[in-house]
């Protein structure tokens, strides 16, 4: 059975920073995020609140296993961040003033997006991940809240169009021996990353 390569995303050196989120159609994280609605009093996917405009999301899941393909090499593999590297990530996104940077389709940058809370996840029992109906999100994991005041970018997320955040940055890769076998789900990634590329 075919294996791919699996690469540890780390902050090894001064450039290794996130320089902005971008967003998405498809999140590389494959977690959607959720808006408050503050008529429901609850959350729900695929929807701004007029009133508030406040989503939150998973930025980065800890060793989550994410799908990468290189149309110039025709390479496959992997990259996942471990936790320390979450931690850093995420701190450092703020030191710098990163955290003003924002893209859509990690194209043009955009205006009137603004992170408001940004926090780790340190126990299964996180009140803001249990309260937003989040699940499985691991420890490690680095989660944003973010208030929107850009109304095209809302009637983007209302309509479909954008529907997830993904980091944009500079990383050293350390390769890994560790193989990952191809299972469903990866082939799922690989069609999403293709059906992506193809969109590009």
């Amino acid at each position: 059975m075919k294996k791919i390569k699996e690469i540890e995303l780390i902050a090894e050196n001064e450039e290794d920073q996130l320089t902005a989120m971008g967003w998405v159609d498809l999140p590389a994280i494959e977690k959607n995020f959720i808006y408050f609605n503050d008529e429901k009093n609850n959350y729900v996917f695929a929807k701004v609140d007029d009133e508030k405009g406040i989503i939150v999301s998973p930025a980065l899941i800890a060793n989550k296993r994410i799908f990468r393909y290189n149309p110039f090499t025709n390479e496959e593999y992997y990259v996942y961040f471990k936790e320390d590297t979450i931690r850093k990530l995420s701190q450092d996104f703020l030191i710098k003033g990163n955290f003003k940077n924002n893209t859509e389709q990690h194209e043009d940058p955009v205006e009137g997006i603004h992170l408001i809370y940004s926090w780790i996840v340190e126990n299964q029992q996180d009140q803001i991940i249990t309260k937003y109906g989040f699940k499985n999100i691991p420890n490690g994991s680095w989660v944003v809240m973010y208030k929107i005041d850009n109304d095209d970018i809302k009637d983007k997320i209302k309509n479909g169009e954008i529907n997830g955040i993904s980091i944009e940055a500079y990383l050293t890769e350390k390769y890994d021996t560790m193989k990952s076998e191809v299972t469903d789900e990866i082939k799922i990634d690989m069609i999403r990353e293709l059906l992506k590329n193809v969109k590009n």
